[in-house]
């Protein structure tokens, strides 16, 4: 019967999307998404997290409520939640806690104070799992894949198979607080812009049900958006830089940009943003935000543009994108204009959809079919910056501000970036005496590990070096593609390839 309820739940929120998409009046589309809001917040778990989607960056959306004001669980039933994965009772940790009143989809923030061992006070937000929600998930994951096929989605042959597995990754890892402990420690860590902050985690407090740390207060982007121009600029400039840090560095992007997940903080010398919530991230490839960045650096006319690879080397479908090939180029334009304009950009005037639209027509579903499932998420944080800068009343220029986010090393590896080839283009047979390729790979104090590989491997070199270490390689003036290109014009003959020190390990391969 809860099966037969949640599908049924299901098939209605997809109707009443289907009316606000196609409602050619807005008083119709008003009641469809009053009515769709009220469905979604009634349960928690898929529904509520579509809404948070629809919610965006705005404020003011219909689907606001869904991140600020759903009704949290009383504390009286969060507690034993909180007792069983501390193994002691609340009291032994905590001198207060309070209701919560930060209820989202998988769980509800409760503001908590402690006294330390120093006899400090300390100020907590623990975020508590709900009990039912991982088998409400499992049952409408289930349920989703039953939905019927229709529309675009069916004759432009969408691969809904992988948007189930992304979706289902994506929740599984945000039911793990514990996983998202480690990503908002690793982001922490590695991500250091002016003006952004992020709250540190009680490891000890947390567990895969119960994340604890730092509580902050500040402002809504609704009321950062009344500020001074000055101070709007300021928090304008450290949101586009986390996001490029993040997504060309690390590639650890954070992908629930919905205004229930940022806080803001005035200070006349530095005003701050608080990022919260790190249970949806982003894990971008090497390989992807190398080629994203190659793609945008061809568009600017820093190297060769070369659109087709670039796409493929994001994950499109090489198949799929043929027919459309010729077009890549101007589309790419289109996508990435933000990045060609050396002023300041106003994203009101971007008009993204209808220029794609003009340009492919109904063969732009051919160019979304053809994307990796996963890509909606990443597009979702542009859109949230776009958002963003639209709320703030704030144009910045967004090749100016990659350029100062960006460290030099990750732009030169781009700029020199080398596409693997695609199923069309059969790579030719290598020549040259040598019949190995190895690698040593030396720390002091301790026997070397070794590694024999064929001599041909050398011929893809950039893909063998570990991710983190090509762009430290490539900084030490020692040019990997160069060293490949030579391979595949005088052929693989005995030599030195590399012989380097990196921190406290040696790196010595050589072709023999």
């Amino acid at each position: 019967m809860n099966r037969l309820k949640r599908f049924i739940y299901l098939m209605h929120s997809t109707w009443l999307l289907q009316k606000i998409r196609r409602s050619k009046h807005d008083a119709t589309r008003q009641i469809a998404q009053q009515r769709l809001t009220a469905l979604l917040a009634s349960k928690r778990g898929i529904g509520m997290k579509i809404g948070q989607a629809m919610a965006g960056m705005d404020d003011e959306s219909h689907f606001t409520e869904l991140t600020q004001s759903v009704k949290a669980w009383p504390l009286k039933d969060i507690v034993p939640v909180l007792e069983h994965e501390w193994q002691q009772p609340v009291e032994n940790v905590l001198k207060s806690i309070e209701e919560s009143v930060a209820a989202a989809s998988l769980g509800q923030v409760h503001k908590a104070l402690r006294i330390t061992d120093g006899g400090t006070s300390e100020h907590l937000a623990i975020k508590v799992q709900y009990p039912d929600i991982r088998q409400a998930i499992e049952s409408e994951l289930s349920l989703a894949a039953l939905l019927p096929k229709a529309g675009p989605v069916k004759r432009w042959d969408f691969d809904l198979n992988s948007y189930q597995k992304t979706l289902q990754n994506t929740l599984n890892d945000e039911l793990d607080y514990s996983h998202e402990m480690k990503q908002q420690q690793r982001f922490q860590q590695n991500i250091h812009v002016p003006g952004l902050k992020v709250a540190e985690v009680y490891p000890l407090l947390s567990t895969t049900q119960v994340l604890t740390q730092q509580w902050i207060d500040g402002q809504r982007l609704s009321e950062a958006c009344n500020w001074p121009y000055d101070a709007r600029r300021k928090v304008s400039e450290t949101l586009m830089q986390t996001l490029w840090k993040s997504l060309f560095e690390i590639g650890l992007v954070h992908g629930d940009p919905h205004p229930g997940n940022l806080l803001f903080q005035y200070d006349d010398e530095q005003p701050q943003v608080a990022l919260l919530d790190f249970g949806c991230m982003l894990n971008i490839p090497f390989t992807r935000r190398m080629s994203l960045l190659n793609l945008i650096q061809g568009l600017r006319g820093k190297t060769t543009l070369n659109s087709f690879d670039a796409f493929v080397g994001l994950g499109f479908d090489a198949q799929k994108l043929e027919p459309i090939r010729a077009e890549l180029d101007d589309l790419a334009r289109i996508l990435f204009r933000p990045f060609l304009q050396p002023e300041p950009f106003d994203t009101a005037q971007w008009q993204l959809s209808k220029q794609v639209n003009d340009l492919l027509g109904d063969q732009r579903w051919q160019f979304r079919s053809a994307s990796p499932a996963d890509l909606f998420l990443v597009l979702r944080t542009f859109q949230g910056l776009v958002n963003q800068m639209q709320s703030l009343k704030v144009q910045l220029s967004w090749p100016d501000m990659l350029d100062a986010s960006v460290g030099e090393q990750y732009i030169t590896t781009a700029l020199l970036w080398k596409f693997p080839k695609t199923a069309h283009e059969p790579a030719p047979t290598p020549k040259g005496s040598a019949k190995s390729l190895h690698v040593h790979i030396t720390r002091a104090g301790k026997s070397p590990m070794k590694i024999e590989l064929t001599a041909a491997s050398a011929l893809d070199l950039h893909n063998l070096i570990p991710e983190h270490l090509l762009p430290q390689i490539m900084a030490a003036k020692i040019d990997v593609f160069a060293i490949e290109q030579n391979l595949h014009e005088s052929g693989l003959e005995p030599q030195t390839l590399l012989n380097i020190t990196l921190d406290d390990k040696h790196y010595h391969l050589w072709l023999e």
